[in-house]
């Protein structure tokens, strides 16, 4: 069960991958939610539509962890991020570096479709999140000696 080289985060995060979200809801709950997610090498980003309930959550409490895990491969590569996410834009319509991240992660997640999608929803209000984590796990491969 070795760790991920910053190649292989790199590589997994690059895929279309689906983040889980954990935010911390009012009343303490954890609530999660599957995103699509843009990897720089450093922090992850995140671009909800303005009404997204775990919005709320994280104007409330910034404490987050995205679970990134690739199920089909054999190997399964995890990435587990914490730390607090913040909320660099919104909300706002789409333009800059908000639209670069989403024009990419369209094109990523959904091709010619999720290309589609995103023309057709410029004009909807969505905000942009950063996660730059303070901690990061990874892992490959089968049960870590801990679990016998």
């Amino acid at each position: 069960m070795p760790p991920l080289s910053q190649s292989q985060i790199d590589a997994l995060l690059a895929g279309p991958i689906n983040a889980r979200l954990a935010t911390v809801k009012p009343d303490g709950a954890p609530y999660v939610v599957p995103v699509w997610q843009h990897w720089d090498g450093t922090s992850m980003y995140i671009i909800p539509r303005e009404k997204s309930r775990f919005v709320a959550h994280i104007q409330h409490d910034a404490r987050v962890a995205v679970s990134c895990a690739d199920d089909v491969d054999p190997a399964h590569d995890r990435v587990l991020l914490e730390g607090n996410i913040e909320i660099v834009a919104g909300p706002v319509r789409m333009e800059g570096r908000m639209l670069e991240i989403a024009t990419e992660m369209a094109q990523r997640y959904g091709g010619e479709a999720g290309l589609t999608y995103l023309r057709g929803t410029l004009d909807k209000p969505r905000y942009l999140l950063k996660l730059t984590p303070d901690k990061m796990t990874t892992w490959s491969g089968s049960w870590h000696p801990r679990y016998g």
